[in-house]
């Protein structure tokens, strides 16, 4: 089964990161909170009922696992774009490959270091204002799923800056069903710090 285009489970988590943007923006942080959590339970019951569902057992699933919210973990970085058009071959699951174009680089301060992550769009994406983010950092294998973790992010041609909100950092469908197949982290965006927010590992 194969999962490039589900790099996340609905619409909703485009429209939820927006919300988000704007309640953090506006220092309503228990509203962001809020919403983050009822975000989290809708999709809590998309896995749960949706016929489309990853999950193998539906009947014993409950809810995913993460972590609290943590506004310190919604990152403003800076954006350096790409001037290389150049596909970037990344590697999946089951052994076979997808191409993606190297569209920039995130830069930003965290855990006391400075940080690059490389932004991706892939064919489908071409045309939206949309890049894909997947990542690697310490927690994977311990308390993250080990093959990583994904962000979609929402961009705008001409600005400066991204939102990287590591609270949305979700899992891929790979960590609940192995018959998909999914992207792996590139090289580049194995970080060496850790990330305590969104997803964590799920326990079947």
């Amino acid at each position: 089964m194969n999962a490039g285009k589900v790099y996340f489970f609905g619409v909703i988590a485009i429209v939820v990161a927006v919300l988000a943007y704007t309640f953090v923006s506006t220092d309503k942080r228990d509203l962001y909170n809020e919403e983050l959590v009822k975000f989290r339970a809708e999709k809590d019951g998309f896995f749960k009922d949706a016929p489309d569902s990853p999950i193998e057992n539906r009947a014993k699933f409950t809810r995913l696992n993460h972590y609290p919210p943590d506004q310190s973990l919604r990152i403003i970085a800076d954006v350096k774009l790409i001037k290389d058009t150049t596909r970037l071959k990344v590697g999946r699951t089951d052994g076979t490959s997808e191409l993606f174009v190297r569209y920039a680089y995130a830069d930003f301060q965290l855990g006391g270091k400075r940080n690059r992550l490389l932004l991706l769009k892939s064919n489908e994406q071409a045309k939206e204002q949309q890049l894909f983010l997947a990542f690697t950092d310490k927690t994977n294998g311990f308390e993250t799923y080990g093959g990583g973790r994904y962000l979609d992010l929402e961009w705008e041609e001409g600005k400066t800056k991204i939102t990287l909100d590591f609270n949305f950092a979700y899992n891929p469908f790979c960590a609940y069903n192995s018959n998909y197949s999914c992207p792996l982290p590139p090289t580049q965006n194995h970080l060496e710090i850790a990330v305590r927010a969104g997803e964590k590992e799920f326990v079947k």
